[in-house]
């Protein structure tokens, strides 16, 4: 008989916590504190990563829907149906986020990403610092472009399998790769899930936000890029000649795995790129773009579409539906409204403040959260100050000071080097994330601040 160990735990904990939220709700007619309970409950259950994120998110959704329903029933303040809490779910992001995942899944089996690599590491010539200081450049750009997890999932297994060719070490490449993905997807809502949340919940302009932060992101690259050399410096070592020879004497076009899929993606790239960019302007919204795309490339992948479609994240979809059902109990009973007059207290005493506190607080939570639940709690709070662009900001750096669970980004790098059997150690990736985390939000803080003095932004 299969041990369950930590499922049976979550499951006592599931039913003492149920018990709890249902006393409070039937006896005491208190909604607001039982969908608190049920919140908290579900979140410390998922922090743990001993039991499966997707189930946690799930079943905490349908219990706050049973405590919001039985609220209806008896009438108390903050009850709704099961359709109201639902409704709460941000459709778009999810739509997004599978269309997404769609377009890279065709794009990675066309064989365009490898193409890509092996032409721009070609470029080092086997020298370890040049090839890192590529792939970096290479992460910086893809990220205004893609979502962090996509991005990870399109450059990480590349840099694994060239550094494996060239015999040299992959970690501090993936450490870096997701570090640096996570700044440099600041500037475009499409480049981070937290973004696009943020953006949809504020009514933050896209353009206003890539002019904005672009010059922030570039300046935050530049600072890290010789920090995190110096960082890896001894790591590097020198790399033979002959193999690197043999390596990049492969030709490009022979990752081409199928011509067919491999333009069709190719155009499909550049269509999304295009729309991403002007279609703000036209009216079309990112999920709108991704979605038309991710359609055209199913109905030409003809067969393949559902080989296409089972390589989507269905368990990071359903999690998200998860937990924006959760917050959406929050904000349905009033406990986001609360919380906002709560800060609004603390803050009282300038613009100015309230820019370094919805820096620094997000950033600090984000760093134990996953940075996408801070968004999705603190986004009317930032609304309410007026300052959407620290919140995108902080929980962007936010996700990789202090540990790595901040950002999926960060587990995907950590996973894949799992995979390898040559993890990435823990402790290294707070080091060096804690360090251009503590740097990155000092100069963000200044810029923002100066932001405000010159323009009122």
């Amino acid at each position: 008989m299969k041990h369950l160990g930590w499922e049976i735990i979550a499951t006592i904990f599931i039913a003492v916590m149920t018990t709890i939220a249902l006393i409070l709700v039937i006896v005491y007619q208190n909604a607001p504190i039982a969908v608190l309970v049920i919140f908290i409950g579900a979140y410390l259950l998922i922090s743990t990563e001993k039991v499966n994120r997707t189930a946690i998110s799930l079943l905490g959704v349908a219990l706050v829907g049973v405590i919001l329903y039985i609220a209806y029933s008896l009438h108390i303040p903050g009850g709704v149906e099961f359709v109201t809490l639902i409704e709460h779910v941000k459709w778009d992001t999810i739509i997004f986020i599978i269309a997404m995942s769609i377009i890279v899944s065709v794009a990675a089996a066309s064989g365009i990403f490898q193409y890509i690599a092996l032409r721009i590491a070609a470029r080092s010539e086997g020298n370890p610092k040049q090839l890192f200081i590529i792939f970096l450049v290479f992460i910086s750009g893809i990220s205004l472009f893609f979502d962090t997890v996509s991005t990870m999932l399109i450059a990480a297994p590349l840099t694994i399998e060239i550094c494996k060719a060239l015999e040299i070490d992959f970690k501090p490449f993936l450490v870096s790769e997701a570090i640096v993905c996570n700044f440099s997807s600041i500037p475009s809502v499409v480049g981070a899930v937290p973004n696009l949340v943020i953006a949809g919940l504020t009514k933050l302009d896209v353009g206003f936000l890539f002019v904005t932060f672009m010059p922030l992101s570039i300046i935050l690259f530049l600072v890290s890029l010789p920090i995190l050399l110096r960082w890896y410096e001894s790591t590097f070592g020198d790399t033979d000649e002959q193999r690197a020879d043999a390596v990049f004497s492969i030709a490009p076009a022979a990752m081409i795995k199928d011509r067919w899929d491999f333009n069709i993606s190719a155009i499909a790239i550049i269509f999304l790129v295009v729309g991403f960019a002007i279609g703000p302007a036209l009216g079309l919204t990112p999920p709108m773009v991704a979605l038309l795309i991710a359609g055209f490339l199913l109905l030409l992948a003809h067969e393949r579409a559902n080989e296409f479609l089972n390589r989507v994240g269905w368990p990071t979809v359903f999690f998200l539906v998860g937990l924006f059902g959760l917050v959406g109990a929050l904000e349905i009973t009033g406990l986001i409204d609360a919380l906002g007059a709560a800060i609004a207290s603390v803050i009282t005493e300038g613009t100015m403040v309230a820019t370094v506190f919805l820096v620094w607080i997000p950033a600090m939570l984000s760093a134990f959260l996953d940075n996408l639940p801070v968004s999705l709690v603190l986004a009317p709070i930032a609304l309410q100050f007026g300052n959407p662009l620290a919140l995108v900001f902080a929980v962007n750096v936010g996700g990789y000071i202090f540990t790595p669970l901040g950002s999926p980004a960060n587990m995907v790098a950590i996973g894949l080097s799992e995979d390898q059997h040559d993890p990435i150690p823990f402790m290294e990736f707070v080091k060096i994330g804690t360090i251009l985390g503590i740097i990155h939000l000092a100069i963000g803080s200044g810029y923002l601040v100066l932001l405000q003095y010159l323009f009122g932004i």
